[in-house]
């Protein structure tokens, strides 16, 4: 009976051990701010598209057909098409943004705009709209598309005034 009482609070604390272990944060760090030493690692590359580029991603194709400046409000005229075999839902607002030069993100503009590329797309369709953005101050401004909400990684082209 006594080797069932000392075994219970060590096997709680084995388990406590393990817990914290396999959870814990991380304790090492990255350098930040200038250094005389080069990096150790280099940052991801980021493929930057241009206007009339077809980029695959998934089971969809997207074009910036083109893109225009109206003073500090940005046009983009984009085409997705849906090569899957399921529905695919397009929502500007979750998946577009635009930053300008400085890191500054632009306002979407859904009221002032042209056709919305908002909506439902079948499997063999595709849908054609505009997206504005009001705020660029830049002479360059990236857009920013995530197909899927949660993943990595993001499409971006740069569009110069």
């Amino acid at each position: 009976m006594k080797n069932k009482t000392i075994g219970y609070p060590l096997l709680a604390f084995a388990v406590l051990i393990f817990v914290s272990l396999a959870c814990g944060s991380s304790n090492t760090g990255v350098q930040v701010g200038e250094t005389t030493n080069p990096p150790t690692s280099i940052p991801p590359h980021v493929d930057v598209y241009n206007i009339e580029d077809v980029i695959q991603v998934g089971d969809q194709t997207i074009v910036l057909n083109n893109a225009e400046f109206q003073g500090n409000k940005l046009i983009a005229n984009f085409t997705i098409e849906n090569k899957g075999t399921s529905d695919l839902n397009v929502s500007t607002m979750l998946s577009f943004k635009a930053k300008d030069s400085e890191g500054t993100q632009l306002q979407q503009n859904i009221f002032d705009c042209g056709p919305m590329l908002d909506g439902k797309v079948l499997p063999g369709d595709k849908i054609k709209g505009d997206i504005c953005w009001d705020g660029a101050t830049t002479n360059t401004v990236k857009i920013y598309y995530e197909a899927e909400m949660f993943s990595t990684g993001a499409i971006v082209w740069e569009v110069i005034k």
